[in-house]
């Protein structure tokens, strides 16, 4: 099974819009299942080359020019998926297609995902319907609304600074002195400063 993600930036993890939720849902699913996503940094498609040339071709193929309706534009995406797998060599893959390179995995998909337990060092909260947790019986943070109805974990690391987990996915950092002073809700941070 896959072991890693290749994903957005963190910050888009955190901060999207509701129209995005099935789109985290399966994120969360993936998380979940214990594939681990790596966060790429803001604005460097660099970092994911291969994603963007497929994307180019995509676009070449199938974008420009648009089919006349749904069902043209979905032949030439099936045409654009059967070449890309089936016929194109592939540099990244010694010129072979994917389909030729391609091994099923041998593990079997679990029927239930499994309850993850965080060490006991870590505060457990659970993410409500306002898209954060409780924190001290009168403060609120931000979390996501991806995450609405899971437990995130929070480890203090000192000066009142916390570090967020979903499951062992790192969410962001928040300071319970910033909350106290603002008295209202706070966002997660990606960094500490």
């Amino acid at each position: 099974m896959l072991k890693i993600l290749l994903k957005l930036t963190q910050k888009c993890y955190l901060y999207f819009s509701k129209k995005c939720l099935l789109y985290f849902s399966v994120y969360n699913w993936f998380i979940d299942l214990g594939i681990m996503p790596v966060f790429l940094d803001p604005a460097h498609p660099e970092q994911n080359g291969r994603h963007e040339r497929m994307h180019r071709d995509l676009k070449a193929e199938c974008v420009s020019p648009a089919g006349f309706d749904m069902r043209s534009q979905q032949r030439k995406s099936n045409s654009f998926v059967r070449e890309y797998n089936n016929i194109r060599p592939h540099e990244a893959l010694n010129m072979e297609t994917p389909k030729k390179v391609h091994i099923r995995s041998s593990i079997p998909f679990p029927e239930k995902i499994k309850s993850y337990d965080y060490p006991s060092h870590i505060k457990v909260m659970n993410v409500t319907m306002n898209e954060s947790v409780r924190w001290k019986s009168y403060y609120w943070v931000f979390i996501t609304n991806g995450l609405i109805g899971k437990q995130v974990g929070a480890e203090e690391i000192g000066n009142g600074i916390w570090k967020v987990f979903y499951r062992d996915v790192f969410l962001g950092y928040f300071s319970e002195n910033d909350i106290r002073v603002k008295q209202k809700s706070t966002r997660l941070s990606t960094n500490l400063v």
